[in-house]
C-alpha cells in the first residue's frame, strides 16, 4: 500500500497583520487497498471502510475540512445517488443538523448520470466541515445511497472490466485549520 500522510501542524503558520493561522493536512492517495467499490441501498451505507480518514485535532476551536474526490460509475441508471460524510467515531453526520428544505434529505452531495451506457462516469467531490470541539481523535467516512429502486453504484470504476475502461484511486483529504 502506498499511503501518503502529511501531519505538519504548526510548521505551516501564515501570519497576517492581526492573526496567525495554523494548518494540519493529511492525504490518502494511491491507497492500493481501495479497489473498486459499489453500493446498492436506499439507506445510507458506508461506501468502503478502507476509505476512512482520521485526525487528532490540535485545537478545540479549529475547523475540520473533509474532502472525497472519487470517480462515480452510474451503471446507465437515471437514479440519483446521495452522499454524506459521517464521523464514524461518534456515529454522527458532519454538520447536517440543520432543517432540510421541505421533505428533502440533508446530505453533502448528490449525483445523477446517464449518458450512453453502463460505463458512463463522472469525477465528483464531496466535502463537509465542522468545528473540532475537542482534541479527541476521530475518524470520518463516506456514506452513500440511491434515491429508490435498485441499481449498483460504482466507486472508482464502472461495471465493465476491460482495458478500454478506467479505474481511478480516490483522493481523500482532511485538514485542520486554526486561528
Amino acid at each position: 500500500m502506498s499511503t501518503l500522510r502529511v501531519n505538519s501542524i504548526g510548521s505551516q503558520e501564515k501570519s497576517t497583520s492581526s492573526s496567525i493561522y495554523r494548518f494540519q493536512t493529511q492525504f490518502i492517495v494511491n491507497n492500493d487497498s481501495v479497489g473498486g467499490k459499489s453500493f446498492n441501498s436506499t439507506s445510507f451505507t458506508e461506501v468502503a471502510s478502507d476509505m476512512r480518514i482520521s485526525i487528532t485535532p490540535s485545537y478545540t476551536d479549529s475547523l475540520i475540512l473533509i474532502r472525497y474526490h472519487v470517480l462515480i460509475g452510474g451503471n446507465n441508471s437515471t437514479l440519483v445517488r446521495h452522499f454524506k460524510i459521517q464521523n464514524v467515531t461518534t456515529s454522527t453526520d458532519v454538520d447536517l443538523s440543520h432543517s432540510a428544505e421541505g421533505s428533502r434529505t440533508n446530505m453533502h452531495g448528490s449525483h445523477r448520470n446517464q449518458d450512453n451506457d453502463a460505463n458512463d462516469v463522472d469525477m465528483i467531490t464531496i466535502e463537509a466541515a465542522e468545528i473540532s470541539g475537542s482534541t479527541t481523535a476521530r475518524t470520518y467516512s463516506l456514506f452513500g445511497k440511491i434515491e429508490s429502486g435498485s441499481s449498483d453504484t460504482y466507486i472508482n470504476h464502472t461495471t465493465t472490466n476491460t482495458a478500454a475502461i478506467g479505474y481511478v484511486k480516490p483522493m481523500i483529504t482532511i485538514q485542520e485549520m486554526s486561528k
